[in-house]
């Protein structure tokens, strides 16, 4: 009894789970910010590479990555700030009242709806290939982009209009309060009950339900290819070297998509559904105001929060583990930098190397009047023949047919000497 007396008279600040839910938000979201970061952008640079960028789910997925950063900055990072150092950039103007939940809503909701367009483009193509080839390029990609990004800012619009940021004086008219809330009472009705039930259908309904049915569509078509292929009556070692190589690429290509989308999507389910679950429940948990219940809330709040950020800021790690194509380009990508650092020491060594030889090569002339003057016996005569001949084979050698045979002759002997010097 006693114990239930203390809880009762404690404050909600004063529980275990509040203050294991602020922990929660000045920790974790640093290192979702930083993963996020560094992951997206790796993203960017291979899924944008030109022997990859050519597919439309490299552009999605491009597209899903600049969306994530737009979510972790604008969402995460205001959280982050709020709780370590007390600012909310939503209280300081009234465009950063307006924009910032408009942006954090819109983007949560593109990235969503880019896995949409992702699974859409896998079904097409896994039941249709011959339309779905025609019908999936670049420029319909593009126009889907827009169409999806003008339908998620036009239905998160209403925020421009009824989120307003109000100051409150007190009573010698001196500022004390700076608020980001709502215009009147009919939108407050509006944002909070009408619009939960909108926001969980765009969010989280429509692309569940489109999701689990595409993945499960493209399952059903991929084990069916299967079974056709292992009845098929010729074999595949029948079958020519080169269209045995094509089949094989083709199907691995195919297989390393289709992990990755599946991934991607079973990773989006399980990180989203919390929060999802948290926002319908907590129009019936709510009517509980007690300090314990008040902490129990704050605290899955900062939990179902952290898992939502972190289907934005790993999907890098997840590319990598499942996306064959994607290590094998990462790869590249860092190999390429690590060549052309060597290749920037070698030009420096060359370029040194080279003006050490010119250096080296540099002797006077010999003087033409004490030649004159030497006495002419047959024996200067014969020197004098054998350099003449000397001299003429070395004017051949400058004729253009023999141009080729010096360069080549010179750039070996550098290189030769250029080993001795560089250490790789």
């Amino acid at each position: 009894m006693s114990n239930e007396t203390d809880s009762d008279n404690m404050a909600y600040t004063e529980f275990g789970l509040y203050k294991a839910g602020i922990l929660i938000w000045k920790v974790v979201p640093p290192i979702l910010i930083l993963v996020g970061t560094i992951g997206n952008s790796l993203s960017i640079l291979v899924l944008t590479r030109r022997s990859i960028r050519v597919s439309t789910t490299a552009l999605f997925l491009t597209v899903l990555a600049c969306s994530d950063l737009l979510v972790l900055y604008s969402g995460l990072l205001r959280q982050w700030l709020i709780y370590l150092f007390d600012t909310d950039v939503r209280h300081i103007s009234e465009a950063g009242c307006k924009i910032s939940m408009w942006l954090v809503y819109s983007s949560l909701d593109f990235s969503a709806w880019i896995l949409i367009l992702v699974t859409l483009e896998r079904v097409v193509l896994a039941w249709f290939p011959h339309h779905g080839r025609i019908v999936s390029n670049r420029k319909s990609a593009v126009a889907c982009l827009a169409v999806i990004c003008g339908f998620i800012l036009g239905i998160n619009a209403h925020m421009l209009y009824g989120m307003v940021f109000k100051i409150e004086y007190d009573s010698n008219n001196n500022p004390y309060l700076h608020t980001c809330t709502v215009i009147d009472d009919a939108y407050y009705r509006f944002f909070s009950q009408v619009w939960p039930w909108i926001d969980l259908s765009v969010f989280c309904v429509v692309p569940f339900a489109v999701i689990v049915i595409g993945n499960t569509m493209i399952l059903f078509k991929v084990l069916q290819s299967k079974k056709k292929t292992r009845s098929s009556i010729r074999p595949m070692g029948s079958l020519p070297n080169s269209q045995t190589k094509y089949q094989s690429n083709n199907n691995g290509k195919k297989s390393s998509m289709t992990v990755v989308l599946f991934t991607l999507n079973i990773v989006f389910i399980v990180t989203t559904s919390p929060v999802s679950i948290y926002n319908i429940g907590y129009a019936y948990w709510g009517t509980d105001m007690s300090d314990a219940n008040t902490a129990k809330l704050d605290f899955w709040w900062a939990v179902v929060n952290m898992f939502m950020y972190t289907n934005n800021s790993f999907n890098f790690v997840l590319y990598c583990l499942s996306g064959s194509k994607f290590r094998q380009e990462l790869k590249r990508l860092f190999s390429r930098s690590i060549r052309s650092r060597i290749n920037d020491q070698t030009a420096n060594q060359i370029n040194y190397t080279r003006k050490r030889m010119d250096t080296q090569s540099v002797s006077p002339l010999p003087s033409h009047s004490k030649s004159l003057n030497l006495p002419c016996n047959p024996l200067q005569r014969q020197n004098n023949k054998t350099n003449a001949n000397k001299l003429s084979s070395e004017r051949n050698n400058l004729h253009p047919n023999m141009v080729f045979h010096i360069v080549k002759t010179d750039l070996s002997t550098r290189a030769n000497n250029l080993e001795d010097n560089i250490d790789i």
